[in-house]
C-alpha cells in the first residue's frame, strides 16, 4: 500500500533498504518446523521480518523536512483535532490519518466498553502482570529485544520504561479511551510513530545487522505486541486467581485487535480471537532467536529496579527478603520453567505455591464475579488504588511525562526526542 504519491514521503533509503533478504533472518530457529505445524501462517509471519510500517515509515521520513518538533506537534494535533486541523501536513499525515480515520466495520467501541466496565476491580494483579509476564516475557528473543539494547531505554531506567508503558496501557483501556480524539487513541498513534522512528534510526546504524534480525520492529515482532498484552495478561491473570467473564475476555480481545490496528499491524498477522493469538504466539516462540546476555540483563534489571521494589510495598518490613523470591516465582509461573531456565530467573519452590493458590483464589474472586452488586465497589476501589499507585510511581522515579517522546533530555538520547 503506498501512503503518497509524494515521492518525498515515500523515499525508502531513509526507512527500509531498496533491497532486502529473500531468505530468513540467519538468527531465526526452526523455520521448516514451523511450516509443517502452522502451514498457513508461517509464510505470511516470514515475510513480515523484511516488513516496517509504510504508512509510519513515510511520515518519519517527511520529519527531515518538517524537522522533529514540528512534526510531532502536527501528529498530535491531528491526533486531537483531526488531520483537517493541520493544513500544513505532509502528504505522509495525511495518508497516515486517512487509514487511522477509516474505521473498521468490525469495530464497536461503545460494545468494548460495556462489556469491560469492571475490569479495574483486578487493578492489583494486573500490575503485576504486567512486570513479571507481559515485559518479560518480550525479552526471551534477542532480535526483538535488540531495539531496547541499542536505544538504551530500559537499562537506563527500568523504572521509568515500565511507568511510559503503563501509561499507555491504562489510556489506551479505559472507558472511552480509544474515541476518536480521546488519549488512548493518541497515545496507541504516538506510539506506532515512535516505532517508526527507531525503526529509521536502527536501519541507519552499522550495528544493525538486518540480514541477522530482519527489519527492526519488523511486522512479525509488532503482531507479538498483542499476545504480550492480551493473551498473556489474561492466562497471567488466571494463573493468580483473577479470572475475567467470558464476555470481558472476549470483549478484550476485541480491544485489542483494534488497538493492533491503530498500531499499524497488517491485517494478515493482526489476530481476531484467543485462538488465532495463541497461533501467533505458538510460531514464534517455535522460530525466535536464542537468548543471550541482554536479555537476561534486562530481566534483571525490571527484577531489580522494579518489580521486587514494588513488591515490597505490599508486604510488611520483615517479608522484604522474601521478595526476589516472589518475583521469580510469579515469572516461572507466568512465562513457563523453560524460557525462566533461558531468562536466568531465580528457581524457587515458591512457585508451587503460587500455582496452588491461584485456583483457590479464582474461584472465590469467581464466585463474588456472582454477585453483580460487588462488582462498581470493587472496580471503583481498583481504580483508587490504581491512581495512588500511579502518583506513588512517579514521584518514586521523578517521571511526569507519558511517552518517551514527551521525556526530557538527558540521559543517552533516544529517536524519538529527536
Amino acid at each position: 500500500m503506498q501512503a503518497t504519491e509524494d515521492p518525498a514521503a515515500t523515499a525508502l533509503p531513509t526507512t527500509l533498504p531498496r533491497t532486502l533478504p529473500t531468505t530468513l533472518p540467519t538468527t531465526l530457529r526452526h523455520a521448516e518446523l514451523a511450516e509443517q505445524r502452522y502451514p498457513q501462517l508461517a509464510p505470511t509471519y516470514f515475510a513480515a521480518m523484511w516488513d516496517g510500517d509504510p504508512l509510519a515509515d513515510a511520515f518519519v521520513a517527511d520529519l527531515a523536512r518538517v524537522g522533529h518538533g514540528a512534526g510531532m506537534r502536527m501528529l498530535r494535533t491531528a491526533c486531537r483535532q483531526g488531520i483537517d486541523a493541520v493544513p500544513d501536513a505532509p502528504a505522509s499525515l495525511r495518508a497516515l490519518f486517512a487509514q487511522l480515520d477509516a474505521t473498521p466495520d468490525w469495530v464497536d467501541l461503545d460494545a468494548l466498553d460495556r462489556d469491560t466496565v469492571h475490569l479495574g476491580r483486578y487493578t492489583r494483579q494486573a500490575g503485576i502482570v504486567l512486570g513479571a509476564a507481559s515485559l518479560v516475557s518480550g525479552y526471551a528473543n534477542s532480535a526483538a529485544s535488540r531495539p531496547l539494547e541499542m536505544t538504551g531505554r530500559y537499562i537506563e531506567n527500568a523504572g521509568m520504561r515500565t511507568i511510559e508503558v503503563a501509561s499507555w496501557l491504562v489510556a489506551a483501556n479505559k472507558q472511552g479511551g480509544l474515541g476518536r480524539h480521546e488519549e488512548g487513541f493518541e497515545l496507541t498513534v504516538r506510539v506506532r510513530v515512535i516505532h517508526a522512528l527507531v525503526r529509521q534510526a536502527l536501519l541507519r546504524d552499522d550495528r544493525w545487522d538486518t540480514a541477522a534480525w530482519g527489519v527492526p520492529i519488523c511486522q512479525s515482532y509488532l503482531a507479538y505486541t498483542l499476545i504480550e498484552f492480551c493473551l498473556i495478561p489474561l492466562r497471567g491473570m488466571r494463573a493468580i486467581g483473577a479470572p475475567y467473564r467470558p464476555h470481558e475476555q472476549a470483549a478484550y480481545y476485541a480491544r485489542w485487535r483494534y488497538i493492533g490496528h491503530l498500531l499499524g499491524i497488517d491485517e494478515r498477522l493482526l489476530p481476531t480471537d484467543e485462538a488465532e493469538q495463541e497461533a501467533l504466539e505458538g510460531i514464534y516462540l517455535l522460530t525466535r532467536p536464542p537468548v543471550d546476555d541482554y536479555c537476561r540483563e534486562l530481566v534483571g534489571a525490571i527484577n531489580s529496579e522494579f518489580l521486587v521494589p514494588e513488591i515490597e510495598q505490599l508486604v510488611p518490613p520483615r517479608l522484604h527478603p522474601l521478595a526476589p523470591r516472589v518475583v521469580a516465582a510469579l515469572e516461572r509461573v507466568f512465562i513457563g520453567d523453560g524460557i525462566a531456565d533461558e531468562l536466568g530467573v531465580a528457581d524457587t519452590r515458591l512457585k508451587h505455591l503460587v500455582r496452588a493458590a491461584g485456583p483457590v483464589i479464582g474461584g472465590l474472586n469467581a464466585a463474588l464475579d456472582r454477585v453483580p452488586v460487588t462488582l462498581g465497589p470493587r472496580t471503583r476501589m481498583g481504580e483508587r488504588y490504581r491512581e495512588a499507585q500511579d502518583l506513588r510511581l512517579r514521584s518514586r522515579y521523578g517521571v511526569q511525562h507519558d511517552l518517551v517522546d514527551a521525556s526530557p533530555g538527558g540521559g543517552k538520547p533516544h529517536p524519538a526526542r529527536g
